[in-house]
């Protein structure tokens, strides 16, 4: 699962130079990078209304994907609200991706947090009114950006398994993850046909109910 970090500011502060700076740095190094930007726009659309996605959603569709010869558009219903859910929705989304950068979402809490500090702004007021910040920086010392993420990039590749249900995230203690992780590893064992190397297992296990 990727990890998750925040880039956040006010307007104009930089955060889309220092997220753009932060996805050309980590390529060169063999990272996988994608980006979730938040917007206050309400009720802007990006599909016309008298297109077929927008009917199709309009029909109750959940999920729809506009597909050209070079580029995928994806329109889905979120519950930005909902922390846990969203969360979980970006991990399960940028599943094989190192690294996904938030850049905004200043009140969603429990990610790591980069806050890029304006000219006009001191960064004991900034700390002292957003506690959740782990970084301050700006555009002169974006290095310490980089070196943070990095860090917390190999932190996190320390993590080998990850449970969801219902397509939330469940956090698993260490020992959990180990017997999970020998217990199918040792099933797959026992199967032909499989790569001679093994770098990613998923398994979804779907029960069936009444509608």
């Amino acid at each position: 699962m990727p990890l998750l970090i925040a880039i956040s500011g006010h307007h104009n502060s930089g955060k889309t130079t220092l997220g753009r700076f932060l996805v050309e740095e980590l390529e060169k190094r063999g990272y996988r990078v994608g980006v979730v930007k938040s917007t206050k726009e309400e009720g802007l659309l990006t599909d016309r209304e008298d297109s077929d996605t927008f009917l199709y959603r309009k029909a109750g569709a959940k999920l729809v994907v506009l597909l050209q010869r070079d580029l995928a558009t994806i329109y889905c219903s979120m519950d930005n609200e909902n922390k846990d859910n969203f969360i979980s929705w970006v991990e399960r989304f940028f599943w094989d991706y190192d690294l996904v950068l938030l850049e905004g979402f200043k009140g969603l809490k429990g990610l790591p947090r980069i806050w890029m500090l304006r000219e006009d702004e001191k960064e004991e007021f900034i700390l002292q009114s957003n506690p959740y910040i782990d970084l301050v920086v700006n555009l002169n010392n974006r290095n310490l950006a980089l070196e943070f993420v990095i860090q917390k990039l190999e932190e996190n590749e320390k993590r080998e398994v990850f449970l969801f249900v219902n397509g939330e995230s469940i956090s698993l203690k260490a020992f959990i993850r180990v017997i999970l992780k020998e217990i199918l590893f040792g099933f797959l064992r026992g199967l032909k046909g499989l790569p001679e190397k093994i770098h990613h297992v998923e398994v979804i296990i779907k029960e069936k109910y009444d509608r």
